[in-house]
């Protein structure tokens, strides 16, 4: 368990945390400014081994970036693409102290208020009222592309859910250009629908069946997510998920969601903004974060001796804070509550909870990563899901960009300002 801490401990040096030493030299200030920035809330701070401690390298290059502001409009844009200020205007979510904010209402009331994933979805891709009572029939079109994802499942029995999403879009990307529809039909309601419905099959292919479970009718995405990777989906567990997914539907501009808009803006298809979308979700510094945690927990369980508790800032990247919310995150502290209501799996989350240590306390408060992992176990959910669950439940929101992005109708084309740097280039004379 040693090894484990110390290689977690490596990996928080080497990513988001950096000593006072780094600091001081990145914010060019006295110590005597970082310890108050600490004192305010403005930088977060862990202590490791007692005695040493490491500063949040995204709150330092935010603070940095606020700085360099002042000196003019080139280093505000500069600054805006690191956790900075505004830089894209959007109608769809608001990052609020409370989480985030669709359109009018928090995602935490609606996700209490027990409103569906595809209510909550459909109000993200079109303006108006939210409605209660939306239900999406099962497209038939998916199961012309079913035997070739099942023949890809088959072939690489360890795929992963990055590559089993990715080929889904991909292979729903080619059906669709058969039907010849003009690009502006394959961002309608019925292909936002059938996209999320698509990426939702893989569940199947991951879970106890390994094989594609044809929806029921009327059933929800919730329900279907369960009842096709093979668990009991009970009431408790639909409503536990469909919360789960409502929370995370959107979080404004980030990266992956960055990435969609762009496509968006230089004309491409749906499948293809989507597709931009999820391999940078799947990036090391991302989507895949939750799959560490997973290798953490199970390190630690698989340990001779006594597992010790794996603070979640010796996970470090994985599993603690998030830039934009000081206090710790909203969602995350929901989705938590949410996986210890249920009882069927209980031991299994708690367990991971010591492990992680992520109870009350400010330093150990669980992002996103750390309570995905926690409620997959509550939902019997077993093995590298997490990321994908994040991945499947962000495409409404991704969606929802891609159509606001058509609308507005420009291209997204930043300027980069050239400095020349010392470093030695080597070129081959081959």
């Amino acid at each position: 368990m040693r090894a484990i801490a110390s290689m977690a401990s490596e990996s928080v040096v080497r990513s988001d945390y950096v000593s006072s030493t780094e600091a001081l030299a990145i914010l060019a200030v006295k110590p005597q400014t970082l310890y108050s920035y600490v004192g305010r809330g403005l930088i977060r701070r862990i202590c490791v081994d007692g005695k040493n401690s490491l500063y949040d390298r995204h709150d330092i290059r935010r603070l940095k970036a606020r700085s360099t502001a002042r000196s003019g409009h080139g280093a505000v844009a500069g600054g805006a693409m690191q956790w900075g200020e505004p830089v894209l205007v959007t109608g769809i979510t608001e990052i609020t102290d409370n989480g985030p904010r669709y359109r009018e209402h928090l995602a935490l009331e609606l996700a209490r208020a027990g409103y569906s994933f595809e209510s909550v979805a459909e109000y993200l891709w079109m303006t108006g009222k939210i409605i209660s009572s939306v239900q999406w029939h099962f497209d038939q079109s998916i199961l012309r592309i079913i035997p070739k994802v099942a023949a890809l499942a088959g072939a690489y029995p360890a795929i992963h859910m990055r590559q089993l999403l990715t080929e889904i879009v991909l292979l729903l990307c080619i059906e669709e250009s058969q039907t010849h529809r003009v690009p502006e039909d394959l961002a309608s309601l019925t292909a936002a629908r059938t996209l999320v419905q698509a990426l939702c099959a893989s569940f199947g292919f991951l879970g106890r069946y390994r094989q594609f479970v044809t929806p029921e009718e009327n059933e929800s995405v919730a329900h279907y997510i369960l009842r096709a990777f093979g668990v009991d989906a009970n009431r408790s567990k639909i409503r536990v998920l469909n919360a789960a997914l409502v929370l995370l539907a959107d979080h404004e501009f980030s990266p992956p969601t960055f990435a969609a808009r762009i496509a968006a803006s230089s004309g491409v298809d749906l499948h293809s903004c989507i597709g931009a979308a999820l391999h940078v979700h799947f990036g090391s510094a991302l989507g895949l974060r939750c799959d560490r945690i997973e290798q953490v927990l199970q390190e630690a369980s698989n340990a001779s001796d006594k597992p010790e508790c794996t603070s979640l800032a010796q996970v470090g990247p994985m599993g603690f804070s998030h830039p934009l919310y000081a206090t710790g995150d909203p969602r995350a502290n929901e989705i938590i509550e949410l996986a210890l209501s249920l009882t069927e799996h209980a031991a299994a989350s708690r367990k991971a909870l010591r492990t992680l240590r992520c109870v009350d306390d400010h330093q150990g408060a669980a992002n996103l990563d750390a309570s995905l992992v926690v409620l997959c176990r509550a939902l019997g959910l077993q093995g590298q899901v997490a990321g994908g669950l994040l991945a499947i439940s962000r495409s409404a929101g991704w969606i929802a960009h891609v159509i606001e992005q058509h609308k507005q109708d420009f291209m997204i084309r930043p300027r980069g300002k050239f400095t020349l740097t010392d470093e030695p280039t080597n070129l081959s004379a081959n």
